[in-house]
């Protein structure tokens, strides 16, 4: 039987990783904002908000966007740079 060997490009990684990271992300703030012990968040007492669960779910894909996105640009600035890269 042959065995057929398949491979996947890192761009195909990356943005897998990206978007289940995201997913990930909105979940755990949908169940964080849907937990009654948080009653208010406040920034430096100069705002005061109460957190809804889509609020949080939009902050959690937010935030891990921006985090996976900086390390996905990092890495792809540096693989420029890869003397060695096919």
């Amino acid at each position: 039987m042959e065995e057929i060997a398949r491979t996947l490009s890192g761009k195909t990684v990356f943005g897998s990783v990206f978007a289940a990271s995201i997913v990930i992300g909105a979940v755990f703030g949908l169940v964080l904002g849907t937990s009654t012990k948080i009653q208010h968040i406040s920034v430096s007492d100069w705002i005061t908000f109460h957190p809804t669960p889509t609020g949080m779910a939009l902050y959690g894909a937010t935030a891990a966007a921006v985090l996976v996105g900086a390390v996905l640009g990092i890495v792809l600035l540096l693989s420029r740079f890869d003397e060695d890269a096919i």
